[in-house]
C-alpha cells in the first residue's frame, strides 16, 4: 500500500500566541483534486507552507509521502507551492523562468508549458514584472502544473483572472489530471466555481479542520426543509439542525444524510425538501450566526 500523500496528526502553528492551525489531524490519499476551503485568515496558506516545507511545525506531526518536509530535498523535489502573485527580483523572461522550473523539476514538461502559455495568449519572450495580475496568474499556474509534482499546492492560483479564463483554466487542470494523476491541492473561497473538477473538500476554519470528505459525499450529507413552524419544529426534533430561519415560512438545514427514508418522512410532515450544495455546506458550518444583529444597523438610537 503507497504512502499517503499527507498525513498529520495533531498539527498546530502557533505565530506567537496566535494560532494559525490547531490540532489539525489528515490523511488524504494520494491521487485526487482536493479543494482546501475556508475564509480569509482560517489558515489554509500556513497548512500548504507546511506541506512545502517553508515552515515548520508548532507541535504535532507532519508528513508529506512518508517523511518530514522541513529541508527535505527527498520530499521536496516531488512537491511545488504556487500562488497567483509570485514574486521574482528580476525582469526575468517567461522563458528564463520556465528553463528554471524545467532544472528544478525532472518531471517538468516545458513543451506543454509552451503550449499553454500560447494558448492562453502569453508570449515567452514577455517579462514578468510587466504582466497583468490576471497574465501573472495565469503564467504560475502554468508552471505548477506543468511541473507534474506529485504534490501540487496551488493557494488561491486564479486571482485577478476573468470569469471565462477561470473556466478555461479548470477544465485544463481536471484534463491533465486525468492524463497525469497526482495529488492536487486547490486553495480557493470560491467553490461554487471548482465543485465540478474536486474529488474531495477539505474545509477549515479558525485553524481548525471542520471537515474532509469525499465531494459526492457531501452532495447528500445535508438538506434543507421548509414550511410551517409546527411542522418543522416537529420534524427537526433531535436532529442535527446547522441552520435555522423563522419566518412568514420556517426553514432549517439539516446535515445528516438524505435519502429516500428522510424524503418518505418529510412528506408525512406537509414539508417541503431540498439538497444543500456543498458550497452552502460549507458556510453554514463555520458562518457566525449574526442575522439577528443586523437589526442594530436599522436602530435609531435615542
Amino acid at each position: 500500500m503507497s504512502k499517503p500523500a499527507i498525513q498529520s496528526i495533531e498539527l498546530s502553528k502557533h505565530y506567537g500566541r496566535n494560532a494559525a492551525l490547531d490540532s489539525i489531524t489528515l490523511n488524504i490519499p494520494e491521487e485526487g483534486i482536493i479543494g482546501l476551503i475556508g475564509r480569509n485568515g482560517s489558515g489554509k496558506t500556513t497548512l500548504l507552507k507546511l506541506c512545502a516545507g517553508l515552515l515548520d511545525v508548532t507541535s504535532g506531526s507532519l508528513l508529506v509521502f512518508g517523511a518530514k518536509p522541513m529541508d527535505n530535498l527527498s520530499v521536496l523535489q516531488d512537491v511545488i507551492y504556487s500562488y497567483h502573485n509570485i514574486i521574482y527580483y528580476k525582469p526575468l523572461k517567461l522563458r528564463t523562468i520556465m528553463d528554471n522550473y524545467a532544472a528544478m523539476f525532472s518531471s517538468f514538461d516545458l513543451e506543454f508549458a509552451r503550449k499553454l502559455l500560447r494558448y492562453f495568449g502569453l508570449d515567452e519572450d514577455w517579462k514578468y514584472t510587466r504582466l497583468s495580475q490576471g497574465m501573472a496568474g495565469i503564467f504560475n499556474f502554468t508552471c505548477a502544473l506543468s511541473s507534474r509534482a506529485r504534490l501540487t499546492l496551488l493557494d488561491e492560483p486564479l486571482l485577478g483572472m476573468d470569469i471565462t479564463v477561470r473556466k478555461t483554466a479548470y477544465e485544463v487542470l481536471l484534463r491533465d489530471f486525468t492524463e497525469h494523476p497526482r495529488t492536487i491541492i486547490v486553495s480557493s473561497h470560491m467553490l461554487a466555481e471548482l465543485e465540478a473538477v474536486l474529488s474531495d473538500i477539505l474545509l477549515i476554519d479558525e485553524g481548525r479542520l471542520v471537515l474532509f470528505d469525499n465531494i459526492d459525499n457531501l452532495r447528500q450529507s445535508a438538506y434543507r426543509i421548509e414550511g410551517e413552524k409546527q411542522a418543522v419544529d416537529a420534524f427537526s426534533a433531535g436532529r442535527a439542525v446547522i441552520y435555522r430561519r423563522d419566518g412568514l415560512g420556517c426553514e432549517a438545514v439539516i446535515r445528516e444524510l438524505y435519502d429516500q427514508r428522510v424524503l418518505e418522512e418529510v412528506g408525512r410532515y406537509g414539508l417541503r425538501v431540498s439538497t444543500v450544495r456543498p458550497e452552502d455546506l460549507c458556510i453554514y458550518l463555520t458562518r457566525e450566526n449574526k442575522e439577528g444583529e443586523l437589526e442594530c444597523l436599522w436602530t435609531t438610537s435615542n
